[in-house]
């Protein structure tokens, strides 16, 4: 629902919940072409697809389970790179934090050992929890208002097990 929501994001290609090794489904997209980097836009519409499976699970069943960890380990991992890497944070700004190991020294190898601040690492962690927090309330917001939708959409794949996009689609119009 979400993927098929967000006009930046890879076209959904098909979604399954039958289970594949730890995961209990999976959504598949088709990227439209290669991608040597990624833009913003398309990173943000990344982290709330990540963010929709935990939610869509918490508001059908009231509950949570260990499900959503490969979805969290990647959104915070993408997250992280955004503020570390890629200087995609106004807040951290146009700053590599991110690991070098061509720097490495003694005093870097030690626990907690970096080449900044506590204070800096600090902001880096509150930009990372800001940035997963916008992206999960906002895909909130959207599951929300489009309700009627997610439901029709495991309602048949309760039936089907497994949707292409075309079926997703002809069920949100």
């Amino acid at each position: 629902l979400v993927q098929c929501l967000l006009p930046d994001a890879d076209p959904l290609h098909k979604v399954s919940i039958i289970p594949r090794g730890p995961y209990g489904g999976v959504t598949f997209s088709l990227p439209e072409k290669d991608r040597m980097t990624y833009g913003r836009n398309w990173i943000r519409c990344t982290l709330r697809i990540l963010c929709a499976g935990r939610i869509a699970e918490e508001l059908t069943s009231h509950d949570v389970n260990t499900g959503a960890s490969a979805d969290i380990r990647q959104a915070t991992d993408m997250a992280r790179k955004m503020v570390v890497e890629w200087g995609m944070s106004d807040k951290v700004g146009f700053i590599y934090y991110g690991d070098d190991p061509e720097r490495r020294n003694a005093w870097l190898d030690m626990p907690g050992g970096h080449e900044y601040s506590q204070i800096t690492a600090q902001a880096i962690d509150e930009e990372v929890k800001r940035l997963i927090n916008e992206a999960y309330e906002d895909t909130r917001r959207m599951v929300n208002e489009n309700r009627d939708k997610l439901e029709l959409i495991a309602s048949a794949l309760i039936k089907y097990e497994t949707l292409d996009a075309a079926e997703v689609h002809a069920l949100i119009r």
